[in-house]
């Protein structure tokens, strides 16, 4: 397997596009199971956009070694769905400075065959209006937006208008960005409703196999995720956003979930379940957190989240947090008493959720509960908790029912973001970065406090991760105007939508 060298993580838009797919060739022969994508047998490359699209989605799926260090080390901790053995600084609210950087890193640009899902869906953008391709480049920019969102909402200010455009990109602030998100969506929309005949992306789409209707129904839903992260900083943009939607089509049902299903026939790790390849390290044991909740509120969910413990067959969770002094006492045989992942997300043939019906019905609950959209919250509010459990795989329609008629989780106009947001953290399930952002935005759902916080952040609940060392080296001085402007560079500075 060659290596790909990028000085990280300022890639420049003067890299060819015929280098871009050689690239993408040299690592995609690695396995021909993954997609059906058919290159020219001679070595000559197309100019279509459809591989650097595949690599776009694939990679901004995340593939097992980003899932590995932004969602089970990172903020699957955080938010107290999984931890370590071990319990490291991560898991006390001490920051990894290293780990943080190779997030970053991976975003932009990369020095290795871990390709960087923004600069390809950048490019995609412009070969597909260089190939005069509306629909295509419509669905690309809706999903280079989903990316950059997710990006701005891990570090805040952030290279988006000059990224990939020049050597030494400006940093956006993140007003700026979130309110250009808001127009290359509706572009994107525009575009892919173009009437005509165009070539689509079919198979090298890996999330709808080039289905319009779908891309529309992601956009509005991905619109509305937008809309509701703002409502604190600026109410009538999501205002404003919501009634652009109120009439459009939103993903309606598990279908119209935007999902990567994972290669179950292929041996290279990059194209697996990233869950199930993060197994193998045998580390893993389902937070305390999430493991009572499931137990003490007769959740049908929990065979499926939690495997029982090997020791005794019980359903128990580690403890996040746990005090560091006492870790040398633990051993293998100590750490089989607690649960590992369960079944639901090891399955072969598993899928990655970026968007899901479930996460859709609440969002529409909250939006409701909240008078920007029509509807009933607490209609929005079950359908949410029904969606959630077929998704795992809950087909008991009458235990489904007894654990929505229990009185905790019966609709309360007193407590309902409470209650919308802490369901939403039990179908965001091992996706810790976006229940990570709803708990900054909202502060729910409650977890349990620590054993022992670090020091350096003084047990403060972070709330972003400190930026990259390749990026303080390569562009300091545009990293330090954003660094100011944000009033620092620590994990307690907060982006410009956390006011909870």
């Amino acid at each position: 397997m060659q290596h790909i060298l990028f000085e990280i993580p300022l890639l420049s838009k003067r890299l060819s596009i015929v280098c871009i797919l050689g690239i993408f060739l040299t690592f995609i022969g690695c396995d021909k199971n993954f997609d059906e994508i058919n290159f020219p047998k001679t070595g000559a490359v197309t100019t279509e956009p459809d591989g650097l699209f595949t690599v776009a989605t694939q990679r901004g799926s995340l593939t097992w070694y980003m899932y590995d260090r932004l969602q089970r080390i990172v903020a699957n901790q955080y938010m107290q769905y999984n931890t370590l053995d071990g319990s490291g600084s991560i898991d006390h609210y001490e920051p990894s400075y290293g780990l943080f950087s190779n997030i970053w890193d991976r975003m932009y640009g990369d020095q290795t065959w871990e390709i960087a899902p923004l600069f390809y869906a950048h490019h995609a953008v412009e070969v597909s209006q260089q190939r005069e391709n509306p629909h295509k480049e419509g669905i690309a920019r809706i999903w280079k937006s989903f990316l950059f969102q997710r990006t701005t909402d891990l570090y805040g200010d952030i290279p988006y208008s000059e990224a990939f455009a020049t050597s030494l990109p400006q940093f956006d602030t993140q007003e700026s960005i979130y309110r250009d998100l808001v127009d290359q969506i509706n572009k994107g929309k525009e575009l892919i409703q173009t009437p005509g005949n165009f070539p689509s992306y079919d198979s090298a789409d890996l999330l709808y196999q080039g289905n319009l209707n779908q891309w529309e129904k992601f956009a509005n839903s991905l619109l509305l995720r937008i809309a509701l992260r703002l409502v604190y900083v600026a109410p009538e943009l999501t205002q404003s956003i919501i009634n652009s939607i109120q009439d459009q089509p939103l993903i309606e049902n598990h279908d119209d979930s935007n999902r990567l299903n994972w290669d179950p026939t292929t041996s290279n790790i990059y194209f697996r379940n990233p869950i199930l390849v993060t197994e193998v390290f045998n580390n893993t044991r389902m937070s305390q957190t999430i493991v009572d909740f499931l137990a003490e509120n007769n959740d049908p969910r929990l065979p499926l989240f939690v495997k029982p413990a090997r020791t005794d067959g019980a359903y128990r969770g580690l403890a996040n947090g746990l005090d560091p002094n006492e870790q040398s006492v633990f051993d293998q045989g100590y750490f089989d008493q607690f649960s590992r992942v369960g079944e639901a997300f090891l399955k072969d043939d598993g899928a990655t959720y970026n968007l899901h019906f479930a996460e859709v019905s609440f969002l529409k609950a909250e939006a409701a509960m909240r008078g920007y959209l029509n509807g009933n919250p607490e209609v929005y509010y079950y359908q949410g908790i029904r969606a959630s459990m077929k998704m795992y795989g809950v087909s008991d329609d009458q235990a489904i029912e007894s654990y929505i008629n229990q009185s905790q989780f019966k609709y309360d106009e007193s407590k309902a973001l409470e209650q919308i947001i802490t369901q939403k953290w039990v179908s965001l399930c091992m996706n810790g970065v976006e229940a990570w952002f709803e708990k900054r935005r909202t502060g729910f759902p409650i977890l349990a406090p620590l054993e022992y916080a670090g020091t350096i952040n003084d047990g403060q609940f972070p709330r972003r991760l400190t930026y990259s060392d390749a990026e303080r080296r390569l562009n300091g001085e545009n990293l330090e105007e954003a660094i100011s402007r944000m009033g620092g560079d620590t994990q307690q500075n907060r982006v410009w939508w956390d006011k909870n």
